[in-house]
């Protein structure tokens, strides 16, 4: 069965819906990247993703949106299980999840308003618990630490870090259900720390 994941967090459809690029999910199926777990992934033509952890595992890998410089990819930790969403598709729901999209902007200007409007988005839907600037293999990221209010979403509590890097604005979002004991943000740092532009 193919994840369609990627409607399944409001913030990362909010942000796509924020950025004027929201797509249906069965377009984004049909211009996917063929996913095959590697030692790093190419996200556009600035970010490439060093596998770092173990726990974390490809699922998805998309370009469809490439030609408005809107780029996706996504890891899980743990075994799927099928999971009906509130618009009544089948996903494949994990333990913990990790959204990263990637626009690459015509200017640094229009990549820091992408920026500020996905955290802004985020201050809105998330019960924010904390925002702190965190640093991670020299690139400067605004993170916040949250709770979901809404109680349709099967995970209940993540991790977001929003950053800009020269034209590219960076969403990074990692997501789990309650039961999971991992520490988040060290996840999500180490992740960052394996994240290299150019």
């Amino acid at each position: 069965m193919k994840a369609k994941s990627f409607f399944l967090i409001p913030g990362l459809s909010l942000t796509l819906a924020l950025t004027g690029c929201a797509a249906s999910p069965s377009g984004l199926e049909e211009s996917a990247v063929t996913v095959e777990d590697s030692e790093y992934v190419t996200v556009g033509s600035h970010l490439t993703v060093h596998k770092t952890d173990s726990r974390l595992t490809l699922v998805d890998h998309k370009d469809a949106l490439a030609s408005d410089g809107l780029y996706y990819a996504a890891w899980a930790a743990g075994s799927p299980e099928e999971y009906e969403n509130s618009e009544g598709d089948t996903v494949d729901l994990y333990d913990a999840q990790l959204y990263l999209l990637l626009a690459e902007c015509k200017t640094v200007d229009a990549a820091e308003d992408n920026s500020k409007s996905w955290l802004e988005a985020g201050r809105a839907n998330y019960e924010v618990t904390a925002e702190e600037t965190i640093s991670c293999n020299g690139q400067s990221y605004t993170l916040l630490t949250y709770h979901f209010t809404s109680e349709e979403n099967p995970y209940s509590h993540g991790v977001s870090a929003f950053g800009v890097f020269e034209n590219c604005a960076i969403c990074a979002e990692l997501t789990c259900q309650e039961s999971y004991g991992e520490d988040l943000k060290e996840m999500l740092t180490d992740f960052l720390e394996g994240c290299s532009y150019k």
